[in-house]
């Protein structure tokens, strides 16, 4: 390897960021401290065999950052490199850094920063040291912030139609207000309207019953026509809520009527207003609360796709996004298994969700993934019509089935608890190719409705069964390699070629998923959540720590961009049914990446390769 010798440098740009964060007292310092090296053309200015001692800027020429044969990156003038390099720590022999090369791609220059006027200038300067000696996952976080500006704007132009609407309860002039409260009551609403005789509608609520008869004394046999008000408040079902908000502010009233086509339709209640514009998902949640069939779920199932298009536009965090959409996914499942079946079905069994929703980190309607432990000795002569009408309804809500047929309508996912056993033990005793794939989706899956403790109890035997078995768990975590993870993209971009599109769930998401889920099953960890994995194998080391905060960055960055690269997309359905899923498309088109997102994609990848890496040493998946 032929270095440069360095001499002193005074040709230091102290205005690019973040040295322009230091003090004048502390630029002189820095540029004493500075060394100037010169590399001719494909020198090998930097790699794993050798220790650095030393951050580099670029000042001339261009810098080739190579992993393995491919180039990941180029880094021109201004640009730092030999971070990770200084700081890098290992985990099982594989480092951050992994196999990368830092390659002069031209003639070349660099200043030299070592590492003793670095940490002296990081720990008088906090600002620059948090620039400057922040780790991966803190420069992730640093960059993911800059998304997260925009206002909560968006959901004040929410439509009427996408809050919850209570169905119009009429009642005609003639009846009394006895009839009235007795139709309230029978159908848990808080109004009637009342049909006039002369075609026009009133309304009569239950304060006004209230202080009729308890106040002021009136009959209960009184008819309800001459005590109504007429003059409705009335908005269309495709005016914005906010309109809604303003109309029921200025005539102080706490619900309006809802038209459509000049019909009404429903009642908008205040509290029904105020959730849509505090959030969105409450709404939904009374959707699937009040629905009485599964129509009624449907409609709350596809306003799904709108929370998603509406919080990822406002700028939430996409940890916040999967919470919530699991959580009303989950309601939805619970909800249509109790409407189909009987109590002592209910009572006997447990609805599982596994994959992704398991996880909780659906974000898209992906396939079905789901499952039903019975109770051993409990039987249900209609159970395989109920299994079936679960299916058929939720690939009507729009979750489309599991090409595995994973789902409950197959008899091999829905099965007393002895089965479920009987198929654990020949999943880890005969691990064939399904099998494998069969235990690390039963692995991940989480209760839904029913006795949970049916799954415990699986679960437990599981892990009760499993060996310190080399062979068995070098053959679960091969997976984690099976797609290749792509590190020669960026060079292609920055040469301005045409980049092919990345499947992020191949190349980023799964290794991380199913890596994290190896080494859990090798600790015999119950948890199902692909973060609390990480933190959880961090806290007993079987992580390091410092790769386990980059690994939490890194997959909520894939998954951001993931997510940004469906809903960003032009509506494709636009002008037809509402609700119109988002296409499950996982392909990444590097080349229509904005700056922000491209760096974190690199960066993110290059991380990716590493924890391969690692479960690769870790798991003697190369042997």
């Amino acid at each position: 390897m032929q270095h440069a010798m360095p001499t002193a440098s005074p040709d230091f740009d102290f205005g690019r960021p973040p040295f322009d964060l230091l003090t004048e007292g502390q630029r002189v310092a820095l540029a004493g401290a500075l060394d100037i090296a010169l590399y001719p053309r494909d020198t090998v200015i930097l790699s794993r065999e050798e220790p650095a001692d030393a951050l580099y800027v670029v000042l001339r020429g261009a810098v080739q950052e190579r992993r393995g044969g491919e180039v990941a990156a180029v880094h021109g003038p201004g640009d730092r490199f030999g971070l990770q390099a200084l700081y890098a720590t290992t985990g099982d022999g594989a480092g951050v850094t992994g196999a990368r090369r830092f390659v002069a791609a031209e003639d070349c220059v660099c200043h030299l920063i070592p590492r003793a006027a670095l940490e002296a200038l990081a720990a008088e300067n906090p600002a620059f040291g948090t620039a400057i000696l922040g780790d991966f996952a803190q420069r992730m976080r640093d960059l993911a912030a800059l998304r997260s500006n925009r206002e909560m704007a968006a959901l004040t132009m929410a439509r009427i139609r996408q809050a919850y609407l209570h169905p119009p309860l009429f009642v005609d002039a003639a009846a009394s207000l006895r009839d009235a409260a007795e139709a309230m009551r029978q159908n848990r609403a808080s109004s009637v309207l009342v049909r006039g005789a002369d075609g026009t509608t009133g309304i009569l609520t239950g304060t006004d019953l209230r202080d009729l008869v308890v106040l002021d004394g009136r009959p209960v046999t009184d008819p309800v026509g001459p005590l109504a008000r007429y003059g409705l408040l009335t908005l269309d079902r495709d005016d914005l809520l906010f309109n809604a908000l303003v109309l029921m502010t200025k005539h102080a009233v706490r619900r309006i009527v809802v038209t459509e086509n000049g019909a009404i339709v429903g009642l908008l209640g205040q509290s029904d207003l105020l959730a849509v514009l505090s959030n969105h998902s409450q709404v939904i949640g009374l959707q699937v609360e009040h629905a009485t069939d599964p129509a009624d779920l449907r409609r709350a199932s596809r306003s799904i796709v709108e929370l998603i298009r509406t919080l990822h536009a406002t700028g939430v965090k996409v940890a916040f996004i999967a919470d919530l959409v699991t959580e009303l996914n989950r309601r939805i499942f619970r909800k249509l298994f109790e409407l189909l079946a009987p109590p002592e079905l209910l009572a006997n069994s447990c609805l599982i969700v596994m994959g992704s929703e398991g996880r909780g980190e659906q974000l898209l309607k992906t396939d079905q993934d789901n499952g039903l432990i019975l109770r051993d000795g409990f039987d249900c002569p209609d159970l395989p019509r109920i299994a079936a009408d679960f299916t058929r309804h939720l690939v009507e809500f729009g979750y489309p089935p599991c090409p595995g047929n994973i789902m409950v309508s197959n008899p091999e996912w829905t099965r007393p608890l002895a089965g479920y056993k009987d198929a654990l033990f020949n999943w880890v005793h005969r691990p064939d190719e399904a099998a494998q794939m069969n235990l690390a989706i039963f692995y991940d899956a989480a209760p839904v409705a029913g006795d949970a403790t049916l799954l415990a109890e699986a679960k437990d035997y599981l892990l009760s069964r499993l060996q310190d078995n080399q062979m068995f768990f070098t053959q679960f975590a091969r997976p984690t390699l099976s797609f290749d993870t792509p590190s020669g993209l960026f060079a292609a971009l920055f040469e301005r070629r045409r980049a092919e599109p990345v499947d992020i769930k191949k190349a980023g998401i799964f290794p991380i998923v199913h890596g994290v889920r190896a080494l859990a099953l090798e600790k015999h960890r119950a948890e199902t959540n692909t973060v609390e994995r990480i933190q959880v194998l961090a806290e007993l080391g079987a992580l390091d720590r410092k790769m386990a905060a980059d690994l939490v960055e890194a997959f909520t960055i894939l998954s951001t961009i993931r997510l940004k690269a469906r809903v960003d997309l032009p509506e494709e359905n636009e002008g037809g049914e509402e609700g119109a899923e988002l296409a499950i498309d996982n392909l990444v088109h590097p080349d229509r990446l904005g700056k922000l997102d491209r760096d974190q994609f690199k960066d993110c990848l290059a991380l990716v390769k590493s924890f391969k890496e690692l479960i690769a040493h870790h798991f003697r998946l190369n042997h």
